[in-house]
């Protein structure tokens, strides 16, 4: 990092002594011993933290008084970690992205069309964050799958000039990501490339992150960003934090503050509502369909691709975004249904969807509820559903409710994986899907 990089985030810190950040920093102290004991398999110290802290769960008293061999043994070391460090991983990425926020902003400026990529939930990733970069920056901004640009670039890509592709990727190596880059750069030379990535020994960092091609940037993150396990986690919500500060280049120290509160919301989502996410994920339901909107859609998809991956593809899912829901996709919320809702903090937006939920309640329709949002009226939900509402949510945006919103579907998957008796860290029993998608041949236009 460069000097200039340095001073410009010591400029735009919050203070160190505030409230905020010292409650945090305190909470994600005592979180910290857990991640560390997943790599020394060792239970005992994780679980007399919490005890001294009175904070612990029963489901976290389970699962981390069943780590070390157990943990292996059972195939989950891997994503509980990764899933228990966002929090404080979170932390860390703000300040590192914000830290490059002049930089971004340069990019921003220079550039009228951002087109956000990636391959699966990478994809996801610039779903949940393009609506709020393209609302505060005034640019146009697209969040398009990298495979069907590889496919289709010309009939996709905005018209627009000039363009920035920001590319994201946990491990780099998927092979239409090189290959999406590697063609823009030979078809359309005037396309500037931002990567984020979280491995520094892919394909993508490997290839572009010396510097020599000035037309593509490589921004990787932390290496604890770089999930072991086949499902994205820790991943997906650095990459999304790390995206989001192009729309935050002009003001970091909000940004900053909005990083402080959701390592708050990710705290209290630990500490407050696990023993009902999994009380919920081990009802015999056999489809989950999630709504969201704008930002939040993004959230939704993710989260129905974990819960579909998680269960080796036993449990059917869709998402869908609120008002489509009306539009057939109603006619599945049925008695074997869980039904997972992301309410927007935004009036507008809120009351079409507290209308859709009233609609569902007045036709009578089965299945259990989960709603992530604050101050949902009690009379919309049914003995049985569950409200996620930790406090610090009233307090962000909808993009970064849309970051912390995922750890729930994170968490619903993980736990309805243990239900079905398979392994987290590696859910695919039948080989069906891996960590990183395998080569395959790639055709000339």
């Amino acid at each position: 990092m460069s000097a200039s990089a340095n001073e410009h985030r010591r400029q735009n810190d919050l203070p160190l002594g505030s409230a905020v950040r010292q409650d945090h920093c305190h909470r994600i102290a005592t979180l910290r011993p857990s991640i560390s004991a997943c790599d020394r398999s060792l239970s005992g110290p994780i679980l007399s933290t919490y005890e001294s802290k009175s904070v612990m769960s029963s489901a976290q008293k389970r699962l981390f008084g069943a780590l070390g061999d157990g943990a292996v043994k059972h195939g989950w070391r891997n994503t509980l970690a990764e899933i228990f460090q966002q929090p404080e991983l979170w932390r860390h990425t703000a300040e590192s992205s914000a830290s490059l926020a002049r930089r971004r902003l340069e990019q921003v400026r220079r550039n009228d069309v951002l087109v956000l990529t990636g391959s699966g939930s990478s994809h996801y990733v610039g779903e949940c964050i393009a609506p709020a970069i393209q609302r505060r920056t005034g640019r146009t901004v697209q969040a398009l799958g990298s495979g069907e640009l590889l496919l289709a670039s010309r009939e996709l890509l905005p018209l627009r000039r000039p363009l920035m592709l920001v590319s994201f990727a946990r491990s780099g190596n998927s092979p239409e990501s090189a290959a999406l880059i590697l063609s823009c750069l030979e078809q359309e030379p005037s396309i500037e490339h931002l990567v984020v990535t979280c491995n520094q020994s892919g394909k993508v960092a490997r290839q572009w992150g010396n510097g020599l091609e000035q037309r593509v940037t490589v921004d990787v993150l932390d290496p604890r960003t770089c999930d072991k396990s086949l499902v994205m986690t820790s991943s997906f919500t650095n990459l999304a934090l790390a995206g989001l500060v192009l729309g935050y280049a002009d003001s970091p120290k909000t940004y900053l503050r909005h990083a402080e509160t959701l390592a708050g919301v990710g705290l209290d989502l630990f500490e407050g509502w696990l023993d009902r996410l999994e009380s919920i994920a081990r009802q015999p339901f056999a489809r989950m369909i999630a709504l969201g909107s704008g930002g939040q859609f993004g959230t939704a998809r993710e989260s129905a691709l974990k819960m579909l991956e998680m269960t080796d593809g036993r449990v059917s899912m869709q998402a869908e975004s609120w008002l489509g829901f009306r539009h057939g996709p109603m006619c599945a919320f049925r008695h074997d249904c869980l039904l997972l809702l992301f309410v927007s903090q935004e009036p507008a937006k809120r009351a079409y969807q507290l209308d859709v939920l009233r609609e569902v309640r007045d036709k009578g329709l089965g299945g259990t509820v989960v709603a992530v949002g604050r101050q949902i009226p009690p009379e919309l939900l049914s003995d049985g559903d569950l409200l996620v509402d930790p406090p610090g949510l009233a307090e962000l945006p909808d993009e970064w409710a849309a970051i912390g919103g995922t750890v729930v579907g994170q968490l619903l998957g993980f736990f309805r994986c243990l239900k079905e008796g398979l392994q987290p860290d590696q859910p695919s029993g039948s080989g069906a899907i891996s960590r990183v998608v395998p080569e395959f041949q790639l055709h000339q236009a």
